[in-house]
């Protein structure tokens, strides 16, 4: 597999407030990326301290008085999302760096990034989605057992099919569940289309995966939207005629793997940030571009696809381990 490197100078020329840093990007190679702090809405973020990550208050409600929102990078797909009182997670992946597993011929996946945040240091969890399990990447040895400690994880029926740990509840494309807490809150969460290979041969194969739209009674800016993994497909044009969407995580990092030869298996940068502008998007918060060795894309392929976009504005590229609290 080759994997693009991107030399500082081909970075494009950002009008926004950056900060560079260093880390494992597409496969392991070493480039600049940023973390982008646009107009477009308020933001606040700092690194979340792994000893406290499980014990920070809840969001604070935003202006209008509708439930908070912070948004914790956890690398790879994982984020943990805090909405209100609620406490979800997005596809767990917490083992560490160095762990391997072999799905088949050409199907090595290799894990190259410690997690800022232990399992165990997560806290307690009202909700996992779950794009998808028969993935590694999405779900690995850690992520696993800490999915059977959620009150609920939703995900597609395949998944469901495996035997997952837990609480598991399967989603169809298209539908729809409410869950609500101990204070009252309730959230709607709808089950996006999504397509996990740029071959229609492959499909089968693969398997089922899904997105996630979250919405609850006053949001500003609309609804919060999680890509899973998928590639660029004409449903996520359905997406932007059924609903208003302002804040999404997107996954892209291109990934692949030998078994699928030049195919790819999440979308690219410029899928991303053509979603970002379909969507209208006010903040588009990437996942699954770092960590692994089979994503072949990373940040610097982001800054140049969202700046050629025009949606450059939009791009919110967290460290692993720090977290915005963000209006939706």
């Amino acid at each position: 597999m080759q994997h693009e490197h991107g030399p500082d100078g081909d970075l494009p020329e950002m009008s926004l407030f950056n900060v560079s840093r260093r880390g494992f990007l597409g496969g392991g190679a070493t480039a600049v990326s940023a973390v982008m702090v646009g107009a477009a809405s308020t933001m606040t973020g700092q690194p979340a301290l792994a000893e406290t990550a499980g014990m920070m208050p809840p969001p604070a409600p935003n202006a209008s008085g509708s439930m908070g929102v912070r948004l914790t990078y956890l690398g790879g797909p994982t984020y943990l999302i805090e909405i209100g009182n609620f406490r979800i997670l997005t596809d767990p992946g917490f083992d560490p760096q160095g762990t391997e597993r072999d799905e088949g011929p050409g199907h090595l996946l290799t894990k190259i990034m410690a997690p800022p945040i232990a399992a165990d240091q997560i806290g307690e969890l009202d909700l996992v989605l779950l794009s998808h399990a028969q993935h590694f990447d999405n779900l690995d040895n850690e992520g696993r057992r800490l999915l059977g400690t959620a009150k609920l994880a939703l995900t597609t029926p395949e998944s469901v099919a495996l035997g997952l740990p837990g609480n598991p509840k399967g989603l169809k494309t298209w539908e729809s569940t409410e869950v609500s807490n101990a204070q009252g809150e309730t959230l709607k969460i709808t089950a996006m289309p999504g397509v996990h290979t740029s071959n229609p041969d492959l499909r089968d194969i693969i398997g089922e995966v899904t997105g996630f739209m979250v919405e609850w009674e006053g949001q500003k800016d609309g609804a919060l939207y999680i890509s899973g993994d998928t590639v660029w497909i004409d449903d996520l044009e359905e997406i932007a005629k059924r609903y208003k969407v302002g804040t999404a995580v997107l996954h892209m990092g291109a990934a692949n793997v030998p078994a699928v030869g030049d195919n790819i298996l999440t979308m690219r940068s410029e899928d991303g940030a053509r979603l970002s502008k379909l969507l209208q998007l006010k903040n588009a918060y990437p996942a699954h571009f770092e960590g692994w060795r089979h994503f072949s894309q990373g940040s610097w392929q982001m800054l140049r696809d969202f700046n050629t976009a025009g949606v450059a504005d939009t791009l919110r590229l967290l460290r692993p381990g720090e977290w915005h609290e963000v209006e939706v």
